[in-house]
C-alpha cells in the first residue's frame, strides 16, 4: 500500500474510531433541573383568608401605613403588625393570598397581586379583611399551556445523572437552569407590585420601598410590567377600574415605579424614564438617562434622583454603583458622580441621609449632602444584615429594614451610631 492510501485509511479509521467514542459517550453531570408549576385559573382565583399571626419564613416588600407595617410573605400572603411602639411591634394577623408578592393600601383598602390579578381587599377589620374587587388579568403571566393553566413558578432540584454527550434535552435543561437560577420570578412575570404613595413627595401616610412596581399618586394607581404601565382610577378605593396602558421606553426591561409631584420616574434596566404626570389617566414621556444593563432602583428627592445600579439575577450587566442624577432640567437629566457599591438594591434618603441596602455587605448610611464626594462620608455600616429594601419613616427619626435574615426597625437620631428599636426575626 503506498504511503498516501496509508495516510487516508489512518485518518478514515481515526474518524470512525472517533464516531464511535462519540456514540458512546457518557458524562455524569450535576445541575438544577427546574420543573415547570402551573395552576388553573379555579385555583389561582382564591379568596384571601384570614389566618393567626405567624412567623416570618421568606420576607418579600414592606409597606407602611400609619401604625401598620405590612410585610409580604413571599407568594403566600401578608403580615400585619401593629408598630404603635416600634420597640415592641405586635403581630396581628397574617392574610394568606397565594401567590402573592407585593401590597399597597389607599384608605380602608388594600391592594394586592394574586398571581395575574389585582385584588381590592376591604381591611377595614382586620380579622374580617374581605375582597371587595378582583381586577382579573391585571397582570401579564409568565407563560401558559392549554391544558395545565398558567406557569407560576418553577420547581428548582439539584440532580446527579449520568447522561450521553449528545443528550439535547438534558443540556438544555442545564442551560434553562442556570438561566432560572438567575431569575426572579415576582418580576419576570410581572405580577410583582409594590408601592410609593405620591401627591406632594412623600407626604401621604402609606409609604412603600424603592423595589416598587405599583405607584399611587392621587387617585390612581399605576402598575408596571416589564414593557408597559397600567393606570387605574381609584378615586372608589374599592374599586380599581383600568383606564389606560401605556408602553414605557423600549418596551423592555422596566422594573420599578416611582412617584414623584406630578412626575413619574421608571428605572428599568437600561435606565431611567422620566414621564409627566400632569394629566393622571396619560403620562407623557419627558426625558431619560441611560446605563449600563443593570438592575436599577429608584428614589427621588428634591432635584436629585438615586438610582442604585447591581449586577446578578436577570440584570446581567456587572456595575454595582449608586448614581447621583441631577433632575433640575427635567428634560436633560445629568450624572452628578458614581459611587462604588458592593451589590446594591433598595434605598431611601431624608434630610440629605442615604440609607441604603447593599445586599449581602449589609445596611449602610451616607451624608449626600456633598454628592461629589458620597463614597467617602459613610456614617454607618451594619454588614450582619443582607438587607433588600428600606423606608424611611417621615418625622419619626426612624427607618425600616428588610432583609434575609428579617425586619428591622432603627431609630435614626443619630446618623452615625444607629439605634436599634426592634428584630422581627426569620424561622429557618
Amino acid at each position: 500500500m503506498s504511503k498516501r492510501n496509508m495516510f487516508f485509511a489512518a485518518v478514515a479509521t481515526l474518524f470512525l474510531t472517533a464516531s464511535c467514542v462519540k456514540d458512546d459517550c457518557t458524562r455524569v453531570m450535576t445541575y438544577t433541573k427546574q420543573t415547570p408549576v402551573y395552576k388553573t385559573l379555579a385555583e389561582i382565583r382564591v379568596d384571601p383568608t384570614v389566618e393567626p399571626a405567624r412567623e416570618l419564613e421568606k420576607p418579600g416588600k414592606i409597606y407602611l401605613f400609619g401604625n401598620l407595617i405590612l410585610i409580604n410573605e413571599k407568594g403566600e400572603g401578608v403580615h400585619v403588625i401593629d408598630n404603635a411602639n416600634p420597640s415592641a411591634p405586635a403581630k396581628l394577623a397574617f392574610i394568606a393570598i397565594p401567590g402573592n408578592i407585593d401590597i399597597a393600601m389607599s384608605g380602608n383598602t388594600l391592594y394586592a397581586d394574586n398571581y395575574t390579578d389585582l385584588l381590592a381587599i376591604d381591611v377595614s377589620n382586620i380579622q374580617n379583611a374581605h375582597v371587595k374587587k378582583r381586577v382579573q388579568n391585571a397582570f401579564p403571566s409568565f407563560g401558559s399551556d392549554p391544558d395545565l393553566g398558567i406557569l407560576v413558578a418553577y420547581n428548582s432540584e439539584e440532580v446527579t445523572e449520568e447522561v450521553k454527550c449528545d443528550d439535547q434535552n438534558t443540556m438544555m435543561q442545564v442551560q434553562q437552569g442556570q438561566w432560572m437560577n438567575n431569575v426572579d420570578m415576582s418580576t419576570t412575570n410581572n405580577a410583582g407590585v409594590s408601592a410609593n404613595v405620591g401627591g406632594s413627595g412623600r407626604e401621604a401616610i402609606g409609604i412603600g420601598g424603592s423595589m416598587a412596581r405599583f405607584g399611587i399618586n392621587g387617585q390612581h394607581l399605576y402598575i408596571v410590567d416589564n414593557q408597559d404601565m397600567h393606570i387605574f382610577d381609584i378615586s372608589n378605593t374599592e374599586d380599581p377600574t383600568r383606564v389606560n396602558q401605556v408602553t414605557v421606553g423600549m418596551g423592555w426591561g422596566i422594573e420599578t415605579i416611582f412617584p414623584y409631584q406630578d412626575k413619574l420616574f421608571i428605572g428599568s434596566n437600561v435606565g431611567m424614564f422620566i414621564y409627566d404626570n400632569s394629566n393622571p389617566q396619560s403620562p407623557t414621556y419627558l426625558s431619560e438617562f441611560q446605563h449600563a444593563n443593570v438592575c436599577d432602583p429608584v428614589f427621588v428627592d428634591d432635584n436629585f434622583a438615586y438610582v442604585t445600579l447591581r449586577s446578578g439575577t436577570n440584570c446581567e450587566g456587572f456595575s454595582n454603583q449608586l448614581d447621583v442624577i441631577d433632575i433640575t432640567n427635567i428634560t436633560n437629566p445629568t450624572l452628578v458622580s458614581s459611587t462604588e457599591m458592593h451589590n446594591p438594591h433598595g434605598l431611601t434618603v431624608e434630610d440629605d441621609k442615604l440609607y441604603l441596602c447593599d445586599g449581602s455587605d449589609g445596611f449602610k448610611v451616607f451624608d449626600v449632602a456633598n454628592k461629589q464626594t458620597i463614597g467617602q462620608n459613610q456614617l454607618f455600616h451594619d454588614s450582619s444584615i443582607p438587607a433588600y429594601d428600606a423606608i424611611t419613616v417621615p418625622r419619626a427619626n426612624a427607618v425600616l429594614v428588610i432583609g434575609k435574615d428579617g425586619f428591622y426597625q432603627y431609630n435614626t437620631s443619630n446618623p452615625a451610631a444607629l439605634q436599634l428599636l426592634s428584630h422581627i426575626p426569620v424561622t429557618e
